[in-house]
């Protein structure tokens, strides 16, 4: 069987505050029907461009705003399930940033987690796009596909500029849309998310204001398979303790192999990883009864370093129940915690977007799926923005069973990023 992992979907409005876009030069082609506003860039010489900086220099800080991030979704909804993208929202606030200006500009970039005075601008977004084109190898046995668009109000033009750049940095695609008929560009988005996310995500925005004049988008599908499938034979109806009052029946896997696992007394943790064929692994951290919070304060990026170079290499007796979770956030808020305010204000200074300070985000959302069973792993993931005229020693078979809440977070090791993070505190809650 397949282990089905849907990645989250932020949905973020950007309104625009004024009644009048200045003239710019659009190219439009006719593909399959839509509109594909071009662009004049001229890729780098062999050699040059974006292979110069490595994306090790948006890893740790994406890590960090990771962290950062699951603490504010897990302090909101302390009973409940979590399950988010980080890799999504940093990649689409960090493409929306090539267009923002000022205090606008610093306040995106310092609530992502970086520090313009450490690390050029041109790094960051050179490190995403190599990170993008890494993920997107075609001969990755991990499956994982990254990618962004931008839907356009037919009458609204963008600068050449930010155009040129969100295709060459971002490998986005531009498309021209009616948003005035909101009912048929709220279909035309969700078919396109749809599509990228192989079915997964099918309504990545609902209730488009006939007022946008943009959406911007990020989306992610990943695939992947267990180095060491679980056999469904070995499935079996066990308790699972939500907490000390609640107890529900889940369908517990089973395995019994070699895995790098380690007791982490810091954290109160047992913690084990359990690779997938290819490049990718998934990190799954159960605290001990009553220290989910304590271990929620304290996990950082840090701790998988320490994990990776401390856990051993045994046999262990693991058990890990099927679930199917989802979540649905508000982005907006989350980020204004975090410091980024201007940019969903009418002080929001996007003018290198269209050559004026009339755009702002009026709306942020982010949805996700996460289903896990004996094979392996189907994530996908989707971001848009919307935009709109404003006004320890163990011998040898330990046994681990997760029957209670877990953090659970998966990992491109060939980038040493974070694309999904859950938190499972009832595995039988839709």
């Amino acid at each position: 069987m397949m282990f089905i992992l849907c990645l989250s979907i932020l949905l973020s409005g950007l309104q625009v505050h004024c009644h009048h876009v200045p003239e710019q030069h659009k190219e439009q082609e006719h593909s399959g029907g839509k509109n594909r506003l071009e662009h004049q860039y001229q890729p780098p010489a062999e050699g040059q461009g974006t292979e110069a900086t490595g994306y090790d220099k948006i890893v740790e800080e994406n890590a960090e705003f990771a962290f950062r991030l699951y603490k504010l979704m897990a302090s909101d909804t302390p009973p409940q399930n979590v399950f988010f993208s980080p890799l999504s929202i940093s990649t689409a606030f960090a493409m929306l940033a090539m267009g923002a200006k000022a205090e606008t500009h610093r306040q995106i970039f310092n609530g992502l987690g970086f520090n313009l005075s450490d690390t050029e601008e041109n790094e960051i977004h050179r490190g995403f796009n190599l990170l993008i084109r890494t993920l997107n190898q075609p001969n990755n046995v991990t499956q994982t596909n990254i990618g962004n668009a931008l839907f356009v109000e037919e009458s609204s033009q963008l600068l050449p500029e930010f155009l040129n750049n969100v295709k060459t940095l971002y490998e986005a695609e531009a498309i021209s849309t009616c948003f005035k008929n909101s009912a048929a560009a709220e279909n035309e988005i969700n078919e396109y998310v749809k599509d990228k996310t192989n079915g997964k995500i099918t309504q990545a925005i609902q209730g488009l204001d006939p007022s946008t004049v943009m959406v911007l988008l990020n989306y992610i599908f990943f695939k992947a398979s267990w180095e060491i499938p679980f056999n469904h034979v070995l499935t079996r109806e066990t308790d699972f303790f939500v907490d000390a009052k609640t107890t529900v029946k889940v369908n517990m896997m089973y395995q019994k192999g070699s895995y790098n696992f380690l007791r982490d007394e810091d954290l109160s943790s047992w913690v084990v990883k359990v690779p997938y064929k290819g490049d990718s692994s998934a990190w799954f951290i159960m605290p001990d009864q009553g220290k989910l919070k304590a271990v929620e304060d304290g996990l950082s990026g840090e701790d998988f370093t320490k994990w990776n170079i401390s856990a051993k290499y045994e046999k262990i007796e693991l058990y890990i129940p099927k679930f199917s979770i989802s979540g649905s956030y508000d982005v907006r808020g989350l980020l204004q915690r975090l410091g980024v305010n201007d940019v969903f204000t009418d002080y929001a200074d996007l003018s290198g977007v269209t050559g004026q300070r009339n755009l702002k985000v009026s709306k942020a959302v982010h949805k996700a799926v996460l289903d896990v069973h004996e094979g392996g792993t189907e994530a996908a993931a989707v971001t848009v923005l919307e935009f709109q005229r404003t006004s320890a020693e163990f011998p040898l078979a330990t046994i681990i069973k997760f029957n209670r809440p877990f953090i659970m977070a998966i990992a491109n090791e060939q980038i040493c990023h974070f694309i999904f993070i859950a938190k499972v505190m009832d595995p039988t809650a839709q």
